[in-house]
């Protein structure tokens, strides 16, 4: 009887808990129902407008297809299957030679390439690199030519490479006419037709090839998803569109689109092979490799390339990763050095040499050189956040406009600047060359 009670009593007070910590639930409006009255329920209509804000902020600043994540523990574990069930094939074949244990030679080079698959795909990657960057450095230069002249003699030829070897003036280059006017609408042109031809591609076929692409590829590389932010046709509308912007006159670079197309280019590659295409860690190694290989043909440094994936590309590098990378990056560099796209024997366009000795006196120039480059530098991070702000919030809807705007207003403003008019890499070279011989240029030493 008393057990009876308390069994009762029990339940009673399991019930009364249970209605006491009961979440009070609000119901959702259906598609069939009203929306609630702002009067009778201002705190789900303001949850409502706050819900929409959010999402309409999200819309705003989206730009990637999915935000999903490598599950590392889920990938290395498929690797030791893997291998195990390598390891038991071996066995098995082993066995069925009747217990001896020796192995056929098509056993052993199949083996023997899967060990040294990883060279094999590095070697393959780093010499795509540099047959891309030199291909790239050829058509850059010609585009960037084509705006002011043409080569008689062969069409497909820029203004060093038709002038090679000419002493006094060179009669093969010609301007598109005697009538400076003309050529200055003409050089407007052809800016406005590069940009508007790369900003089209971009917005049409690629998206995610707009910009450097280096705050993406480290996110990728330390196991965020984009889709198709490193494939072949991201690849493909990068190459054509680098050559185009640069050749526009627009005041971009090919050091940080050459990462971005050196990491889909060894992105692509990896995926003929099933290691990488089933291995999330170890196509992250290939592309730490590719983005040392991309800096080391940008600027000529195999090391300086290696450097850069070891510091800001990766969390995680081992020392084979670091071997591979390395020697990526020499092939990549090998490549272009062999490909030869300036005809000087040369990796960039121009090399620093210090042939003179510095002296005392320099070092104050050099604190103010330095004191200004850090407030300069300070300058531009600032303002080039509003900037972004600024374009975010009124020209989000207008890219190619606003990118055949730019390029119109550029070819205007440098066209009658001798030196800003041509290739701003080909500016800079002549400012590095020694006032000695005859390396002036235009009375530039005078």
């Amino acid at each position: 009887m008393n057990r009876s009670s308390a069994s009762r009593s029990r339940s009673r007070a399991a019930l009364n808990r249970s209605a006491s910590f009961a979440p009070s639930l609000r119901r959702r409006p259906t598609s069939n129902s009203l929306p609630p009255d702002p009067e009778d329920d201002p705190e789900a209509t303001h949850e409502a407008s706050a819900n929409h804000a959010i999402v309409e902020e999200i819309a705003k600043i989206k730009r990637y297809e999915d935000f999903t994540t490598i599950d590392w523990v889920q990938d290395a574990a498929r690797e030791q299957l893997r291998r195990k069930a390598r390891r038991k094939q071996r066995d098995s074949y082993s066995l069925g030679l009747g217990g001896r244990g020796r192995i056929g030679w098509r056993r052993r080079l199949y083996e023997a390439y899967d060990a040294g698959q990883a060279w094999i795909v590095v070697t393959l990657v780093g010499a795509a690199i540099g047959l891309i960057a030199a291909c790239l450095n050829i058509i850059t230069e010609w585009l960037a030519d084509i705006k002011l002249g043409h080569c008689e003699t062969a069409f497909y030829l820029n203004e060093n490479f038709c002038c090679w070897g000419a002493e006094s003036g060179c009669p093969e280059w010609k301007r598109w006419s005697g009538f400076w006017p003309v050529n200055y609408v003409l050089y407007i042109l052809f800016a406005a037709l590069f940009s508007l031809t790369a900003a089209t591609l971009v917005k049409s076929f690629a998206p995610y090839a707009a910009g450097s692409g280096i705050s993406e590829m480290k996110c990728i590389i330390a196991g965020f998803v984009m889709k198709g932010f490193l494939g072949a046709w991201t690849l493909l509308i990068k190459s054509i569109g680098l050559p185009l912007a640069i050749a526009s006159g627009l005041s971009v670079g090919k050091e940080g689109p050459s990462v971005h197309y050196a990491v889909c280019t060894g992105n692509v590659i990896s995926r003929f092979f099933d290691k990488y295409r089933r291995n999330a860690a170890k196509t992250r190694e290939i592309l730490s490799a590719s983005a040392a290989a991309g800096v080391a043909v940008a600027f000529g440094s195999p090391i300086g390339g290696v450097l850069f994936s070891l510091e800001e590309m990766s969390n995680y590098f081992p020392l084979k990763t670091l071997w591979r990378s390395y020697f990526c990056a020499l092939v990549a560099t090998a490549v272009l050095a062999a490909m030869n796209p300036f005809r000087t024997g040369q990796l960039v366009m121009f090399q620093v040499k210090y042939d003179r000795t510095w002296h005392f006196f320099e070092i104050l120039f050099y604190l103010i050189i330095g004191v200004f480059g850090g407030l300069y530098g300070a300058f531009v991070m600032k303002w080039n956040l509003r900037v972004q702000v600024f374009r975010k919030k009124y020209l989000g809807n207008y890219q190619i406009t606003e990118a055949v705007v730019l390029a119109v207003l550029t070819a205007i403003i440098c066209y009658p600047n001798m030196f800003l008019r041509i290739d701003m890499t080909e500016s800079m070279e002549i400012l590095f060359q020694e006032c000695e011989g005859d390396h002036d240029y235009d009375e530039l030493c005078e």
